[in-house]
């Protein structure tokens, strides 16, 4: 291999290289604002040793491996450049409390969960004896009763593709429902409504887009299967239904993110 071959490689490999520090080097604009100073030297400092540099090698081996050799060589050589070395060293800092926040986001994301556990546990105590839905729920419930049936709008609940409606043949009121919905028709819409509401508040922060999707299929196929096993279901079997279907996911979860993290 000629030197002026070599020389392109070099050149070549360089570029490369200078390429991926300056992606490390906008990861911040603290950084960024030195990238200009940094090139310069760098560019200086390879060209000086690039004589060194070349001593080392064997120009009779492979493209790929003398690539790699300069490529290990410029890495030494960055190393020890002092703005690289700061620039760095906040890169380093900056990810560690990145790291700690996902620990602490993880933390909190476990203790929701066991939270909500033991709130589903009070609950269905509360289902048996009922006591889970309260008058003020009732009345609510009346009241948003009576302003579906003016608007002809028979859905009680809406979200993550999960509607809660009174069953109805009239075709107005099903044009409501979009093709991808998962309808849930009860003549206990409102207790539903009820149930659904109080869990989406109780599992805020736990829900992200995909859990979101999860929590309410689980709870929706829980009330159809109950519904279809028992068109006559009380609004107590419905409520029972659902909260034990959110405990199960919970296990699930609890398991899932133990094995991955996920």
């Amino acid at each position: 291999m000629t030197d002026l071959i070599l020389n392109a490689l070099f050149q070549r490999s360089l570029e490369d290289f200078m390429r991926a520090v300056q992606t490390q080097f906008m990861e911040s604009n603290r950084t960024a604002d030195q990238w200009d100073e940094f090139e310069s030297q760098f560019r200086d400092a390879a060209e000086q040793h690039w004589p060194e540099i070349s001593a080392r090698l064997t120009p009779y081996e492979r493209h790929t491996d003398l690539r790699d050799q300069i490529t290990k060589e410029l890495f030494q050589l960055v190393d020890q450049n002092p703005i690289y070395q700061d620039a760095m060293a906040a890169q380093r800092q900056k990810q560690a409390l990145v790291d700690e926040l996902e620990k602490v986001e993880y933390d909190i994301w476990c203790l929701r969960l066991t939270q909500l556990r033991l709130k589903i546990r009070v609950y269905l105590m509360e289902v048996e004896s009922d006591d889970f839905l309260t008058e003020e729920d009732r009345l609510l419930h009346e009241r948003f009763r009576a302003r579906r049936r003016a608007q002809r709008n028979p859905i009680y609940w809406r979200g993550a593709n999960v509607v809660i409606m009174e069953p109805t043949d009239d075709v107005v009121k099903l044009g409501y429902v979009r093709d991808d919905d998962i309808p849930v028709m009860t003549r206990h819409a409102g207790a539903l409504h009820a149930t659904f509401e109080r869990l989406k508040y109780d599992a805020y922060g736990l829900l992200n887009y995909f859990h979101k999707r999860e929590f309410f299929a689980a709870l929706a196929e829980s009330a159809r299967s109950t519904l279809e096993q028992n068109p006559q279901a009380g609004e107590k079997d419905l409520i029972r239904a659902a909260l034990q279907s959110v405990q199960t996911l919970l296990e699930k979860w609890e398991q899932r993110h133990r094995e991955t993290g996920v």
